[in-house]
């Protein structure tokens, strides 16, 4: 168990003592907070893996060392100034830990990541797209590192690295997420998805009231009285809407995690509009079943009186 006493690891003696505790424990409350389990990487407490220098060493590439990629005159420019490198060809396996680790004995390396997309099939959980971004101090040790690494076998995936020229390096994305942070920031009403549908607005009250003062919450219903599956939160100041959504943006409800984000002006007319092109469908349903029932002209039929004649 790290230090700050939020996450733990265990390891069971076999697989199946292991499934019957996940079974069981899944869901379980325990001091007021709800367990949430996942399955653990496989071989999370074997050996130590080999460093990337080692790995290098082992395929037998021949690539320049670190001591020669070294400049001589380094120096150190502000994150606008960094370079970056396209990674493609990656194998869907490799982690933007793996990744760093490989670059990271390279001269000026500052980060590595692997682009992911959230799994459709498994919510809170994400998938490796295929490529990545490397960001140095400058371009010529991007240069030096495209050079070296260029054609590198990874994970039996042989890299194919490019140099960057979109703008979607990593200082310029943390500058966008930023500025949309801000942007959010003026917004004081959240809307939750994903919401299960046996929770009611006391739920959502007691989960999101203690991020700050409420205005209003409300949980939309069907026209059978029914949960729609979502919810909206609305806060006094967009302070406490932005600390709620930065507390609450991974939890669990009832065993579904819940998908936050701010809620647009136009929310309620939206709602509105649903309502009414739900019950303009309806009324269009029951006029054609209506049609079937009458269509034809008159047709002749016989009464029990003249079955008896």
């Amino acid at each position: 168990m790290p230090p700050s006493g939020v996450i733990s690891i265990i390891e069971f003696a076999n697989a199946a003592q292991c499934k019957a505790a996940f079974g069981a424990l899944a869901y379980r409350k325990v001091k007021g907070s709800i367990l949430f389990l996942e399955k653990a990487p496989k071989e999370l407490f074997g050996t130590k893996p080999a460093s990337a220098t080692e790995a290098v060493a082992a395929a037998g590439v021949n690539k320049p060392s670190v001591s020669d990629l070294k400049d001589a005159d380094y120096t150190v420019p502000d994150a606008a100034g960094t370079a970056t490198l396209f990674v493609r060809n990656l194998n869907f396996a490799t982690t933007t830990q793996r990744l760093t680790e490989t670059f990271e004995p390279l001269d000026g390396f500052m980060s590595g990541r692997v682009k992911t997309k959230t799994d459709p099939k498994k919510p809170g959980q994400v998938l490796s797209m295929g490529f990545g971004f490397l960001e140095f101090r400058s371009a010529q040790q991007a240069q030096a590192a495209l050079s070296a690494m260029d054609g590198y076998t990874l994970e039996g995936h042989k890299l194919q690295i490019r140099a960057s020229h979109k703008g979607a390096d990593a200082a310029e994305e943390r500058r966008k997420a930023d500025a949309a942070k801000r942007a959010a920031g003026k917004k004081t009403k959240v809307i939750i998805k994903n919401l299960p549908f046996e929770a009611t607005k006391k739920d959502v009250r007691a989960l999101f009231g203690a991020y700050g003062q409420l205005r209003s919450v409300r949980v939309p219903k069907k026209m059978d009285r029914a949960a729609r599956g979502f919810a909206f939160a609305e806060f006094t100041t967009p302070k406490e809407a932005e600390s709620a959504m930065d507390a609450l943006k991974d939890t669990h409800l009832l065993g579904r995690r819940l998908v936050l984000d701010f809620a647009s002006g136009d929310a309620e007319d939206a709602e509105a509009e649903i309502e009414k092109m739900q019950k303009k469908v309806g009324a269009q349903i029951n006029k054609v079943a209506l049609q079937k029932i009458t269509s034809g002209g008159r047709k002749k039929f016989t009464t029990a009186n003249e079955e008896d004649e």
